[in-house]
């Protein structure tokens, strides 16, 4: 069982938390909500620390830092999701690795992803 596993049984994920925050501030931004966005990260970090985790803050600059690899909390991107589940459609890392060396675009990723997700039963 993974940690972020036994984190929602528990009730408080961290990472589930941190991807709902990034996604509802970039929202805000987006809309202009400068000032709302800051008291909603500051609202955050309370939860945060409220749930042992120690942030001193939460800005653009956080999520910046943080949100640089896909598989981080902060990070909006959605590739580190879909190549574990690329990676679950192959029986070692060997075949992962000559498989997905032979895609030579981001789409054909997705179009192979989906094809490996349609072909399961």
């Amino acid at each position: 069982q993974s940690a972020e596993d036994e984190e929602a049984e528990q009730g408080f994920s961290f990472n589930r938390e941190m991807r709902e925050t990034r996604l509802r501030v970039d929202e805000l931004l987006a809309d202009g909500e400068v000032e709302q966005a800051e008291r909603y990260m500051e609202e955050r970090r309370q939860l945060f620390v409220e749930n042992g985790y120690a942030i001193r803050k939460i800005n653009q600059a956080y999520f910046a830092f943080y949100g640089t690899y896909a598989d981080t909390a902060a990070s909006v991107s959605p590739i580190g999701d879909q190549l574990h589940r690329f990676r679950s459609h192959m029986p070692d890392v060997g075949t992962f690795l000559r498989t997905v060396s032979g895609v030579s675009s981001y789409q054909g990723f997705l179009d192979m992803l989906e094809m490996l997700e349609n072909d399961q039963p």
